[in-house]
């Protein structure tokens, strides 16, 4: 079984590894190591293995990583406080958390548009696909919420209160 695993180095270095799941004697090692390089901090990042892509949130944008040879795919501009990013493969959509404007923003996965901002709530921030309801929920970590989105149409569900301060790593 292979598996992509990311090891974060410095604040503008990341390593993808591919090894082989653990056998006897058989463990992981760092095949390739990209310089991310560009302005802006970074946060949450989702690998996506079908696609061999990595989208990674970086303060206003979400980039968009080849894992085969690091170079850059594309990006979803006009994030404003970009944290994760869920991807609905079926759909074609993938959504990003747009944290300083209380949104998710719907973008296109072939020509990385935005499609849709949804309203969401305060310090939107993780956000997860889940394929058996066809829903997006961020974690919105002030607001004590979660904003649920339907994939599909890319419109706001509901929010649902929480309490605490929700949040994924």
């Amino acid at each position: 079984m292979t598996r992509l695993c990311l090891v974060l180095e410095t604040p503008f270095a990341l390593t993808v590894s591919v090894g082989i799941a653990q056998q006897a004697g058989v463990g992981y090692h760092i095949t390739k190591t990209y310089e991310l390089g560009g302005e802006g901090a970074w946060d949450y990042i989702v690998p996506v293995p079908s696609q061999h892509r990595v989208y990674i949130g970086r303060t206003n944008r979400v980039i968009v990583l080849a894992t085969n040879d690091g170079e850059l795919v594309g990006e979803v501009r006009g994030i404003k406080g970009a944290h994760g990013t869920a991807i609905a493969e079926w759909s074609g959509h993938g959504f990003a958390t747009s944290g300083n404007d209380q949104s998710i923003v719907m973008f296109d996965l072939k020509t990385f548009k935005e499609l849709a901002r949804i309203p969401a709530a305060e310090d939107a921030d993780a956000i997860i696909f889940d394929a058996s309801s066809n829903r997006v929920f961020s974690l919105n970590g002030d607001a004590h919420s979660s904003t649920v989105v339907d994939v599909a149409s890319g419109r706001l569900v509901t929010n649902v209160p929480l309490g605490g301060k929700p949040l994924f790593c």
